[in-house]
């Protein structure tokens, strides 16, 4: 158990999150502050504190600390004073959701707790101002290299979270007999109505018997994510699925922030260490721009290609093995966040159809 307490790791992953979740923050409190610029505070209405001793906050105060944390949340997405505005973001999204239970939500929870799990990293020591400003002034930049126990922490919680949603699905007959999914689609119908959707894709979209499949697959999913995060043979898959989960719930429910920060959480899964892959190319490349420019999580160290000069694209590994051609192109491409999710599905087919060994190495681990 020392030994874990005892790892060290980049943090590079994280600061994209800490980017990520300062605008999240910023969206999630938008509400909030429209209500507090109309003069509506917390305590206008019916609201009820976690706990009978918690001092009441003056709803004018609670509004002027929105404020506070839209800016701290500003200057966090931008790396300055990275450990301080992080904390101070997640003080006022924590202070928020405790001032009344009322305010309670899963998703805010869940945003609660990522913010928690950034204010214990050193986030700003790279992808920040805080950063750029100490190289400006000649001083060493600091290692992007921290303790990882809080990444774990994060890993296991966003783990449990999607464990006990699909565990409480799975045993709630409503849940896993489709009503539930179903009841949704049919109450909302009449979004569907004004769509250039056919009427007979309306009827299938709403027929009883199509969840009877949908919704055990969808439980299957969560399950299937909440797991196979953990796996080095199963993460990109587990990866790609996590993102088509929350793109569909985005589309079919109201969840507020939940999807954009449930997104932005995969990055705690990217493997904690930076530039350990090479990619080769011919001098003048134009595809090194492109590469450098989406590569966030410092994925690949850009090197020339040694050979003549029309030698091709080639990707060595974290093993040592070396890969060109159509499998180093798959390399790249499901390793750059952006291109990810369209690529990951191409390359596990083409995998499958030919299978390589060096291929399935490569693909194992984000």
């Amino acid at each position: 158990m020392t030994s874990v307490f005892d790892r060290t790791g980049s943090v590079r992953a994280l600061a994209v999150l800490r980017m990520v979740l300062g605008a999240v923050t910023v969206v999630h409190l938008a509400p909030f502050l429209r209500d507090a610029r109309n003069g509506i505070h917390y305590d206008d209405h019916f609201w009820e504190p976690y706990w009978s001793g918690i001092p009441k906050l003056p709803g004018e105060v609670w509004a002027v600390l929105l404020w506070v944390g839209v800016a701290s949340a500003v200057l966090m997405a931008c790396g300055i004073l990275t450990r301080l505005t992080t904390s101070v973001t997640f003080l006022v999204v924590a202070g928020n959701l405790l001032v009344s239970q009322t305010h309670f939500r899963h998703n805010r929870t869940f945003l609660t707790i990522l913010l928690f799990g950034l204010a214990l990293l050193p986030t700003g020591r790279v992808l920040s101002v805080d950063a750029w400003w100490r190289r400006l002034r000649g001083r060493p930049a600091l290692p992007d290299q921290a303790l990882l126990w809080p990444l774990y922490l994060l890993r296991t919680q966003v783990s449990l979270v999607y464990l006990a949603s699909g565990i409480s699905k799975l045993v709630d007959p409503d849940w896993l007999g489709g009503i539930v999914l179903w009841d949704r689609v049919v109450r909302y119908q009449y979004h569907l109505e004004p769509t250039p959707l056919p009427d007979w894709g309306i009827d299938f979209l709403t027929w009883r018997p199509l969840y009877l499949l949908v919704a055990p697959a969808a439980i299957a999913i969560e399950l299937f994510v909440g797991l196979g995060l953990w796996s080095a043979r199963t993460r990109l898959a587990a990866l790609w699925l996590g993102i088509v989960f929350h793109l569909s719930i985005e589309v079919s429910a109201s969840v507020e922030v939940f999807s954009l920060a449930a997104i932005g959480a995969l990055a705690i899964w990217v493997t904690p260490s930076t530039r350990d892959r090479v990619l080769r190319l011919p001098a003048g490349s134009p595809v090194a721009v492109v590469v450098r420019a989406l590569d966030w999580f410092g994925r690949f160290r850009i090197e020339p290609e040694p050979g003549p000069g029309d030698a091709g694209f080639t990707v060595v590994d974290r093993d040592g093995s070396v890969l060109s051609g159509r499998e180093a192109v798959g390399v790249v491409l499901t390793r750059l966040p952006l291109t990810f999710p369209f690529a990951a599905p191409v390359v596990a087919v083409g995998a499958l159809r030919a299978p390589r060994t060096p291929v399935a190495a490569a693909v194992r681990t984000p």
